[in-house]
């Protein structure tokens, strides 16, 4: 079987799983939206000659209209403090199970992370306080404070 015919069989699996998701094809993630929110679990798909290794990361987007805030995730095996999670595929079985494996982490550590972050309060804290919570939630530091600045703004978080 071809590694795309594993993938759609996997991404399938997910969708069943998460009805109350949006599924974005072209970029492999699932969505969910409310008001001044978006949640994301985005796919990611390590590709061997035969198989292939799934990895997921979530993440809480921010938006005043059409304009982005700021935006953090991170990717679920780092979530857990373990490094990068893997799910094998290597066939049909595979598939299912890895989906089904991705979809346990996901609301074991994902969701959780979704409505810790969803609050702009926590986001702000955060990335005031530095150190590995702040690089985990957004790794890039030089946007750290631009990211402070625009949700306090916003939010009426007091700086």
């Amino acid at each position: 079987m071809k590694v795309s015919e594993l993938q759609s069989i996997l991404l399938e699996e997910l969708k069943f799983l998460l009805p109350d998701w949006k599924f974005i094809k072209s970029k492999r993630e699932f969505q969910r939206s409310e008001e001044g929110l978006v949640w994301y679990l985005h796919i990611g798909c390590i590709n061997h000659l035969e198989d292939f290794d799934a990895v997921a990361d979530v993440a809480v987007e921010f938006k005043a209209g059409k304009e982005r805030l700021c935006i953090v995730g991170a990717e679920l095996g780092n979530i857990e403090g373990r490094g990068q999670l893997r799910f094998p595929v290597s066939n049909r079985e595979a598939a299912k199970s890895s989906a089904f494996e991705l979809y346990e982490h996901f609301n074991e550590r994902g969701l959780p992370f979704l409505r810790k972050y969803s609050d702009p309060a926590e986001v702000v804290g955060t990335l005031r306080n530095g150190g590995a919570e702040a690089m985990l939630i957004s790794p890039f530091l030089n946007q750290h404070q631009d990211q402070i600045n625009r949700l306090s703004s916003h939010y009426g978080i007091s700086m």
